[in-house]
């Protein structure tokens, strides 16, 4: 059977940029000069069709306007996998942003392209629309993340695994992950915090970022990154925890997707 894996073959130059698959963000990156990448985009797909893609372009991270020849070019690539290789299928139109206004600071460019995946995942699309609840959401969500920061620093690690147990199942099945694979990362943050990398306090200035068509929510740090990353000490180095909450009807605990 064919494994058809998609990415996005892009290059930017001077911003920060996201890509949403299905209003899902697959990737982010702060480009300050020039790059260029190939972009994983699997799993923000959910089951064959029709697919949204939207760039957004905003001002480099600690600025307020963007350069004035900020751009992203991006084009979707389809490959068959199912050998080990990358087969290629076919290449999508390419598209570049528009050029940058005077004032205006941030650029969104949209478009669409049909997949042939043959999986379907059981996620987001079931859950209900989180701008809509009529409970205190973000502090819901500070209990839940401290749930997950409190079972990290006391190496609970069963509860970690439970709670992304649903996130890492539609990942390997999206992205083909052999069992190994699969089980490999969760054991990587394991491994992360017998190797002196703690789970860090939420900040107050945390705020709510809806994705999804407003049924995923995550609360972010106003560096734009998750609330909820692990840091070591001695080295600095931070790890952040890419987690967003679903809210399924009839359920009273969030699911993780």
């Amino acid at each position: 059977m064919s494994q058809i894996y998609y990415e996005l073959d892009c290059s930017a130059f001077m911003c920060y940029f996201e890509v949403r698959i299905n209003d899902v963000c697959v990737f982010s990156l702060n480009v300050d000069g020039q790059a260029a990448m190939d972009v994983p985009i699997n799993n923000g797909i959910l089951e064959k069709g029709e697919q949204d893609i939207e760039i957004r372009v905003s001002p480099l991270s600690g600025g307020t306007k963007l350069h004035k020849e900020s751009y992203v070019r991006y084009k979707v690539i389809e490959y068959d996998v199912s050998s080990g290789d990358f087969k290629f299928i076919q290449q999508f139109e390419n598209f570049q942003t528009a050029p940058v206004q005077e004032n205006i600071p941030f650029i969104i460019h949209k478009s669409v392209f049909m997949s042939n995946v043959s999986y379907k995942l059981d996620a987001w699309q079931n859950g209900v629309n989180l701008k809509d609840v009529k409970f205190d959401l973000k502090k819901a969500l500070l209990s839940e993340c401290n749930l997950i920061i409190d079972a990290l620093n006391n190496k609970n690690y069963d509860f970690l695994r439970d709670k992304l147990a649903n996130k890492e199942k539609n990942i390997a099945i999206a992205m083909y992950l052999k069992p190994s694979e699969s089980k490999s990362r969760i054991s990587q943050i394991i491994d992360e915090i017998e190797d002196g990398f703690r789970a860090m306090p939420i900040d107050n200035n945390v705020y709510i970022e809806y994705s999804a068509y407003n049924k995923l929510a995550t609360l972010k740090r106003l560096n734009r990154m998750s609330a909820l990353y692990l840091e070591n000490s001695k080295t600095n180095e931070e790890i952040v925890l890419d987690i967003s909450f679903c809210g399924l009807p009839g359920k009273k605990e969030f699911e993780i997707f």
